[in-house]
């Protein structure tokens, strides 16, 4: 994926991302209402409880992680827009282009092993 280089791409490519992690966020919601009924289907033995809470965690840890990207994806807009350097955090770096493209990729990669994870586990229901 190659890093847009005018103002206005670069904002094109920030909607475009944040129009994504909405896509993933929504994806997600429709996977924990699933796993909602699968949870509350007669009696799920030891191993499927665990596969369950699994799933419930993985849910919660990657909608804590997509909220984190919007709201680095909103900033580094709004900074970049400005022509000021944007935040940098610790453990999520929002000072290029560069990194929040990789950023997205990986959670991309991430939710995508998710979801795929998740479908072979639902369609044993």
């Amino acid at each position: 994926m190659e890093v847009p280089a005018q103002s206005t791409d670069i904002q094109a490519q920030f909607s475009s991302w944040k129009e994504e992690v909405d896509q993933v966020r929504s994806n997600l919601r429709t996977m924990r209402g699933r796993l909602q009924e699968i949870a509350t289907s007669p009696q799920p033995d030891a191993e499927r409880s665990l596969a369950i809470e699994h799933f419930q965690n993985q849910f919660i840890r990657q909608l804590e992680v997509a909220d984190e990207m919007y709201h680095d994806l909103k900033q580094s807009a709004k900074h970049m827009g400005y022509g000021r350097p944007a935040i940098i955090h610790h453990d999520r770096p929002v000072d290029d282009m560069s990194s929040l493209q990789d950023r997205m990729q990986v959670f991309h990669k991430l939710h995508n092993e998710l979801s795929g994870e998740f479908s072979r586990f639902a369609s044993y229901d």
